[in-house]
């Protein structure tokens, strides 16, 4: 598994939560429903590459502490081909 330490630290000293935080991932387009799951609540702006297999999307979305950050990370990293930015 995965060591999320430093990232944690690292997002502790930046921010003062809570905090709008900005998640970027770029998802193969097969895969964009997974990714859009996880934010159905919130507005997810998203942008096509010009051959059209993937897609680049950004979610600005209230997060409480660098835990629920982590958190969407962790869930991201099961959507296959994903690249988070």
């Amino acid at each position: 598994m995965e060591d999320f330490t430093k990232m944690k630290e690292l997002l502790d000293n930046e921010y003062d939560w809570p905090v709008n935080y900005t998640f970027k991932f770029i998802v193969p387009l097969p895969r964009l429903s997974q990714l859009m799951a996880h934010f159905l609540n919130d507005k997810v702006d998203t942008k096509t590459s010009k051959t059209g297999k993937y897609v680049s999307c950004t979610i600005v979305k209230e997060m409480k502490s660098s835990d629920e950050v982590i958190k969407i990370y962790k869930q991201m990293k099961n959507i296959e081909g994903i690249i988070s930015l």
